[in-house]
């Protein structure tokens, strides 16, 4: 009876160790595995440029600031049927909270790769504008191209004044199917 309780205690060290070399193995080679993620909520086009459709990402806690939800963005959707509203490559060079109101700073890549149309140019900055009003306390963007105000991104909307939340632009992706 001794000898079986010694070999399942051995069995249970031998065990717990691999498990903590493991984990330690783990957190080096991928470190977000062991950080406190939050839900974030980001806007992507929907099918047909017809909206913004919400999905739900876990981030980690670190970057659920504005930078890291643009970040986010910038990456694309992950949900089958929604789509980038930020072409790629997108540079974030600057994001800075003043109050009620982020500044946004992109650089040229964002108007220069942009595919244009007055239905994309409304889709990438509401994405960005409804993404980052997600966040409490803020209520308003502003842009800027390489560190300048912009006017407009391709001509369509009026950036030269803070944007604010639009949820009309904000579908489902259900409601879309039916």
């Amino acid at each position: 009876m001794k000898a079986r309780r010694r070999a399942t205690v051995v069995a249970l060290l031998l065990g717990l160790s691999v498990i903590a070399w493991r984990g330690d193995r783990l957190e080096r080679e991928d470190p977000l595995w062991f950080m406190p993620t939050a839900p974030v909520t980001l806007y992507f086009a929907g099918p047909d440029a017809a909206g913004l459709v919400a999905e739900t990402r876990w981030l980690p806690v670190s970057q659920t600031d504005a930078k890291g939800r643009l970040q986010a963005l910038v990456e694309g959707p992950r949900h089958a049927g929604l789509y980038p509203t930020l072409p790629a490559p997108t540079n974030i060079l600057s994001v800075s909270v003043e109050g009620d109101l982020v500044v946004v700073d992109f650089d040229r890549e964002l108007v220069e790769r942009h595919p244009g149309g007055s239905a994309g140019e409304i889709l990438t900055v509401f994405s960005v504008v409804n993404t980052l009003t997600e966040i409490p306390g803020i209520r308003r963007v502003a842009w800027r191209i390489d560190g300048r105000p912009v006017e407009t991104l391709v001509g369509h909307l009026d950036l030269s004044r803070p944007v604010e939340r639009d949820p009309s632009l904000i579908v489902s992706l259900d409601a879309k199917a039916k």
